[in-house]
């Protein structure tokens, strides 16, 4: 008797939770554009930034959609949210791209638990066999039923590939990996993973790949008290990055070019050079000159450009104040007393401090993370 009862709860739960996604309705809806002839205060918030279409939808459910379309390079974005701002799915567009459509699914921790990225089309669809959900309310609200719908269980491996990440009972990520293919990164014992779905850096930059959006992953150990340990980081399940740790110091750091933009390319290897409380890296090219990048406790302390003759050309000096500034101290030669000559003094935000940690950011001057782009 129980145990129906307990079935019967659990049907009509189910039947609730079926309603709710099939009765999402449109709530709110506005498109806009800048070359409108009736500026009004929406418009005039949306002119400064270059846009040039913008679109505001809102669902029955609190979960809402926001377009935009800058000005040249005309890359777009599509973001839908849940009803507690998470993003539940991106349509990222390039000027000569078609669209890269993701859609996220989390888990009753709020964790990532599933990435699914269409094969097609199928949100401003150009692909005659997608769904060819257009921006109107009639797409925008078949495009969010379509998501709340997701069958994460038995996906369509057909239509998308989909990401699973399972993490263990202290919260920590330990596999990702992708549905019925090869693509995995397992952490191995005291490790974890780290989990992120980022646009890569040239987002409203690249006509060609500005705004497809990247699954960043690195691996670190759990704990902080290792001295000796390894820190990798994947794009898109390429490994990218790693670095070596001995004694709690970087020691080495391997980068890894991308096999399908410069194939020919070796990986580089970076083994830093202790000067003091300083660690320096120096690329030397062709003609002789010298690139060198010295971090001070895994911080970016300074960058400059040496002459083959030995002479320093160019020099950011980097400190932090406080841990969302960083002060940055401009300098170039002056050829008449040989000397550096301080061209600017600037104090700026930090939205991303780990960009000047040294385990990331070897050769930022020819960082290829930005050209991870969707294979």
């Amino acid at each position: 008797m129980i145990d129906s009862c307990f079935f019967i709860l659990g049907l009509v739960l189910l039947l609730v939770t079926s309603c709710n996604k099939e009765d999402i309705s449109i709530a709110y809806f506005k498109q806009l554009q800048s070359i409108s002839d009736n500026t009004n205060k929406e418009d005039s918030l949306m002119m400064p930034c270059g846009f040039i279409e913008y679109d505001s939808v809102r669902f029955s459910d609190g979960s809402y959609a926001v377009h935009r379309l800058q000005y040249a390079p005309q890359n777009s974005l599509t973001e839908f949210f849940d009803n507690k701002g998470r993003t539940i799915a991106t349509v990222a567009r390039a000027s000569e791209c078609y669209a890269q459509t993701l859609v996220y699914d989390y888990d009753d921790e709020g964790r990532l638990a599933h990435l699914l990225q269409y094969k097609s089309e199928i949100f401003e669809g150009l692909d005659s066999d997608s769904a060819s959900y257009e921006r109107t309310k009639e797409g925008y609200l078949g495009f969010r039923q379509m998501i709340a719908n997701m069958d994460y269980e038995h996906p369509d491996t057909a239509k998308f590939q989909q990401t699973n990440i399972e993490y263990d009972k202290d919260g920590d990520a330990l596999k990702a990996y992708i549905v019925y293919g090869n693509d995995s990164i397992v952490a191995p014992s005291g490790y974890k993973l780290t989990v992120a779905v980022k646009p890569c850096l040239s987002f409203w930059q690249s006509d060609l790949h500005g705004g497809f959006y990247i699954f960043h992953v690195k691996m670190e150990p759990k704990g902080k008290d290792w001295l000796n340990y390894k820190v990798c980081r994947y794009a898109d399940f390429i490994p990218s990055v790693e670095s070596d740790y001995r004694n709690g110091r970087i020691v080495k750091t391997v980068w890894h070019h991308d096999s399908c933009i410069e194939p020919d390319d070796k990986d580089l290897v970076f083994i830093p050079v202790r000067t003091g409380d300083l660690n320096v890296y120096s690329v030397t090219w062709e003609d002789g000159s010298k690139h060198q990048r010295a971090y001070k406790d895994g911080l970016l302390a300074y960058i400059q450009e040496i002459s083959k003759y030995g002479t320093v050309l160019k020099k950011e000096t980097y400190s932090f104040p406080s841990n969302n500034k960083v002060k940055v101290i401009y300098e170039t030669i002056d050829y008449k007393t040989k000397t550096l000559k301080t061209l600017s003094t600037s104090v700026m935000d930090v939205p991303d401090m780990e960009m000047y940690h040294e385990d990331m950011n070897v050769d930022s001057g020819d960082y290829r993370w930005e050209n991870y782009y969707n294979k």
